[in-house]
């Protein structure tokens, strides 16, 4: 099997705080990923947290190897179907209202 890298990057208008608060708050990123809370904490995310979602039938576990909020966070997500990614998120502030998110 071979491994595929994709790492993109966009600038956000919004700040890196907002930012970080979609990806590492359960109800926010259940919220815009269309996605049911499992298992997780009420509290944002933090290293050694466990995140499971549901998508339909399907669940997606994911554990927070590592974090310094909010500037990035390590992720090791595992899929359905034995899809398993190791995942990390940087942000960086560039401005009040504007930030780069490199994600990957």
């Amino acid at each position: 099997m071979r491994a595929m890298e994709v790492c993109p990057t966009d600038v956000v208008h919004a700040p890196a705080e907002r930012v970080w608060q979609l990806f590492m708050d359960p109800r926010e990123l259940t919220q815009w990923s269309g996605t049911k809370l499992v298992e997780g904490p009420a509290r944002p995310l933090q290293t050694g947290d466990l995140l499971v979602v549901g998508v339909g039938p399907f669940r997606i576990r994911l554990e927070v190897l590592g974090a310094e909020p909010p500037k990035y966070a390590r992720l090791h997500i595992r899929m359905f179907f034995g899809v398993v990614n190791h995942e990390q998120f940087q942000i960086i502030p560039m401005g009040s209202n504007t930030c780069r998110v490199t994600y990957g």
